[in-house]
């Protein structure tokens, strides 16, 4: 008993000292100038405030809420020099040497820390933790900074007014969070309703939809997926692009062997086309009954041909093809075949040596050797003629071979004469 009514008297004495000791520094009491309610510890605190203009103040160290103070109420200052300039600013606490020092008309500020919220002179509705939290300079308002350096992007940056909070750096949760939309677990799952907004989504591992995936304007629905992955047999929608890889199956299109042509696998959307790359051949199939691309890698020329032998130009009668550069075809063979000018050179060159004059006044017969050229092509002819008159009308006839190059031509004629 004893001694708990000697630990009763040590806190009586105790109260009392700290009791004295703020009566001692106090500046302002109940009986001198200070507003209703106002109370005040330390040395110089708000010594000009006039009776009734500044109530429920309360101040405590050197310079706490100093000498400006007028019209302000509600103020809560610890510290030296803590709010020294507040003037007519109200429902401001400030907690930490210095802290709101600048400040002057704002209102509703809570600074917590060495200098914290320092800058502020007239900015209203803040809320500033930590040594020397705050802006870098200037006022500011309805905003929250909480960092241990003044600057423009704490730690911890908050706007009262369009209520967002934004964490400086990483973000680091050991726990579940949840945002009550969205759950985030210790396992890296997300789960929750509503739309995720991000510039970019990496992800090295599944991600897992219950319902559609939109990707831009893309909408790619659960059975299209597993139609693709040989889930479930179906028809991928039209316009949606299939990629095979090695041998795989696609349900609904049977098995697809890679570097084989398939006819009527792959078409568009009126039932036609296909394309295919032989790899293996550097040829390109286009089409059912394929039109082949050859490359010229591997055969020298570009090469267009068909796999049914017929290649055409053109689909109607007003066509036109324009063909820039030399157009190079081969010797005609057949009677629908084009010509090339050595072959219509040839030609013409051999008719020009088929001589065939009659033998001079006298003779009845003849024999000549006769060429021609033109284009740096040459044909050669040999001519015979001959005269009969052992009827009543004479008769003459006449044979001739030409050659040019490997192209050969006869002639053989037969008249009279009366």
């Amino acid at each position: 008993m004893a001694l708990i009514t000697l630990k009763i008297l040590v806190i009586i004495y105790l109260t009392m000292s700290i009791m004295t000791d703020f009566s001692a520094y106090a500046t302002c009491t109940e009986t001198d100038n200070c507003g209703s309610d106002s109370g005040a510890g330390g040395g110089d605190v708000f010594p000009d405030i006039t009776t009734g203009q500044a109530n429920f103040n309360t101040a405590y160290g050197y310079h706490a809420m100093g000498t400006e103070i007028t019209t302000g109420d509600a103020n809560t200052i610890v510290g030296y020099e803590a709010g020294r300039l507040i003037n007519t600013g109200s429902y401001n606490t400030a907690v930490g040497s210095d802290s709101l020092v600048a400040l002057t008309d704002g209102n509703n500020n809570t600074a917590i820390g060495y200098k914290a919220g320092a800058t502020n002179v007239t900015g209203s509705g803040n809320v500033f933790v930590g040594y020397e939290a705050g802006p870098a300079s200037g006022n500011v308002s309805n905003k929250l900074y909480i960092n241990n350096s003044k600057t423009n992007t704490p730690l911890i940056y908050g706007d009262f007014s369009s209520n967002t909070v934004s964490i400086n750096d990483n973000l680091v949760i050991t726990g579940s969070f949840s945002d009550g939309n969205y759950t985030f677990d210790t396992n890296g799952n997300v789960s929750g309703l509503g739309t995720i907004n991000s510039a970019n989504i990496t992800s090295t591992g599944d991600i897992t939809a219950n319902g559609s995936l939109i990707i831009g304007n893309a909408n790619i629905v659960e059975s299209e997926l597993e139609t693709i992955d040989d889930v479930t047999p179906g028809t991928v929608t039209a316009g949606k692009a299939v990629i095979v890889d090695g041998t795989s199956n696609i349900s609904g299109f049977n098995t697809l062997t890679a570097n084989t042509i398939q006819a009527n696998t792959f078409v568009d959307s009126n039932g036609e086309g296909f394309l295919y790359k032989d790899t293996a051949n550097d040829i390109v199939h286009i089409g059912t009954n394929s039109m082949l691309f050859y490359d010229s890698s591997t055969y020298g020329k570009d090469i267009m041909a068909s796999s049914t032998g017929h290649v055409q130009i053109g689909k109607n009668a007003t066509d036109t093809t324009t063909i820039m550069g030399d157009l190079i075809i081969q010797e005609p063979t057949d009677a629908n075949h084009a010509a090339t000018r050595r072959y219509a050179d040839r030609v013409s060159l051999m008719a020009t040596a088929l001589d065939t004059r009659l033998p001079l006044y006298g003779n009845k017969h003849s024999l000549n050797l006769s060429s021609a050229s033109t284009n740096n092509e040459f044909a050669f002819g040999l001519n015979f003629v001959g005269i009969y008159d052992g009827f009543h009308l004479p008769m003459d006839f006449s044979l001739g071979s030409a050659v040019s190059g490997d192209y050969s031509m006869g002639k053989f004629s037969l008249g009279m004469s009366w």
